[in-house]
């Protein structure tokens, strides 16, 4: 699933088949029905002044944006399940016609309901002395009676953010935004927060510096004119969705098939050596087979697609990496493109992969983190189908993987099935998560709690995941690696200079897992 977030009205592409018959809307409201043979429905919306939009879906498969001459904006929903209920929290265009469209399967009800809202940005016009030499020199010619156009045209040309020496083991690096009105945020920062950017003066330049590892990997967005929104702080903190996109001047980015910027971010890698380039993850599956299979679970009762891929016959596997968040891991970054790569030249043994989707955020949240039901479908269930698909399952090759609340599930499933799973990759594993009325760190104090069992460890988290829930996920990570080690568990912890986001995590699943196939790191 992915989710695209409005703005200006650049960067469109024609849509195959004309919206028509779009049923009007007023700013607020609610309808459902069922999908018809032509699997769509169209909403008319008002042209409205500054506005944010708060809405949900259920039964739609796919959402999107289009302008008063269909043309598509944006992409708010894509490859969802049907069953599935998502929110959406956007903008329209600003004074002009638009609709939204939804997809969905024959016979399928869905149902939409919306609030839209006209506003105003959320004033932050802060100010800030800059550190950055070069920005320095320009508010020396501002002050001067200089304009910023010079300014803009070189930045044009060497693209942002603004990287600057400051040690042999660090830089200094300036996120930079033009022309914004009322605040300008970073989603994604070095410093793990939605941190506000400062105006220079009274010009158009908005900016923010960092010192960061010279070996900093991240991916970010820039989010211009953040709404003021009614409701909660919580609310309000949510907001930078609206407007949160990929920086204008960095043609840098990671994931693949990102259309419009809204659903796109921008990488700054100052560290350009890596196995997910973009040439890699464009490469064909040429080494081994890919397939999508539907698999229905009794214990979990719903139903998801499997993702499997498989070296070719020639080369037997004898390892297993199975994967949570698997769509994102292989529609978005192409993990078994990039693996198969790797494979075919002996950087990695022969290596089958599982990827298994997620469904939407409500059931992520419910199943991922510790769940007594889901470990028994990947242990009762899944690896049993598995099997049946003659794919060849040894516990000591068998390798549990996920970022964020995956690497959390990781964790738990290999608890609770070490006859099954004998090792555990996780990426910014949420360690901190608790039961509600329990203290944080409750996974930790269970694997603190319990015999100790034949599982091998292998953890990776951000120096810039600070921020949080207990100290944040690097602090959760270490402590939960002290545990493993005092329990005499074979653990390693791996800190990158990343932050919470797969510019890290695609890096870190080859390393960890040339760690455990016995190979060597190329970088």
């Amino acid at each position: 699933m992915k989710m695209a977030l409005s703005g200006l009205l650049i960067g469109l592409s024609a849509v195959p088949a004309m919206a028509e018959n779009c049923q009007p809307t007023t700013v607020q409201g609610e309808q459902q029905g069922k999908f018809d043979a032509s699997g769509e429905v169209c909403f008319q919306l008002p042209a409205l002044s500054e506005n944010y939009v708060s809405a949900s879906v259920s039964g739609v498969t796919d959402a999107y944006l289009l302008d008063g001459q269909n043309r598509r904006l944006r992409e708010l929903l894509a490859g969802g399940p049907a069953d599935g209920e998502q929110s959406l929290l956007f903008s329209l265009p600003v004074r002009q016609p638009s609709s939204l469209v939804l997809h969905g399967n024959e016979g399928v009800r869905w149902r939409f309901s919306w609030h839209m809202k006209e506003t105003t940005p959320l004033s932050r016009p802060q100010t800030l002395t800059p550190v950055s030499p070069r920005l320095q020199q320009l508010a020396s010619e501002i002050a001067a009676g200089g304009t910023t156009d010079a300014f803009w045209q070189e930045i044009k040309q060497t693209g942002t953010p603004l990287v600057e020496p400051v040690d042999s083991s660090h830089k200094r690096v300036t996120f930079l935004w033009r022309g914004a009105r009322g605040n300008v945020f970073i989603l994604g920062s070095p410093a793990g927060d939605h941190d506000p950017l400062f105006r220079l003066a009274h010009s158009d330049v908005w900016f923010r510096s960092y010192v960061v590892p010279a070996d900093t990997r991240m991916q970010y967005k820039l989010a211009p004119d953040v709404p003021n929104v009614d409701g909660s702080p919580r609310d309000q903190r949510r907001a930078i969705l609206v407007t949160a996109q990929a920086d204008p001047l960095n043609p840098h980015t990671l994931a693949q098939g990102m259309n419009d910027r809204w659903n796109r971010a921008s990488l700054l890698d100052l560290k350009p050596s890596r196995y997910f380039s973009t040439q890699a993850m464009a490469e064909p599956v040429r080494h081994g087979v890919l397939s999508r299979q539907p698999f229905y679970s009794e214990r979990l009762g719903n139903s998801r697609e499997i993702i499997i891929y498989r070296p070719r016959a020639s080369q037997p596997a004898r390892w297993t990496l199975i994967l949570f968040d698997g769509q994102t891991w292989q529609d978005e970054y192409h993990a078994a493109n990039v693996l198969d790569g790797l494979i075919a030249r002996h950087a990695l043994p022969p290596i089958n992969i599982v990827f298994i989707d997620s469904l939407d955020h409500r059931r992520r949240g419910k199943e991922l983190p510790p769940n007594a039901n889901f470990a028994d479908f990947m242990g009762q269930e899944l690896i049993p189908w598995l099997r049946k698909r003659g794919m060849a399952l040894t516990r000591n090759k068998t390798v549990l993987a996920g970022a964020s609340y995956g690497g959390l599930a990781s964790s738990w499933v290999a608890l609770r099935y070490p006859r099954l799973f004998g090792n555990v990759l996780s990426l910014s594993g949420s360690y901190w998560w608790a039961p509600k009325g329990e203290a944080p760190g409750w996974l930790t104090r269970q694997y603190q709690q319990s015999p100790r069992y034949p599982l091998r460890f292998w953890l990776q988290a951000g120096r810039f995941e600070a921020q949080g829930q207990d100290g944040g996920i690097f602090k959760n990570s270490i402590e939960f690696e002290q545990v493993l080690r005092e329990k005499g568990y074979a653990a390693s912890f791996h800190p990158w200079s990343s932050g919470h986001d797969y510019a890290a995590w695609v890096e870190a699943l080859v390393a960890g897992m040339r760690d455990f196939t016995g190979q060597r790191s190329s970088l």
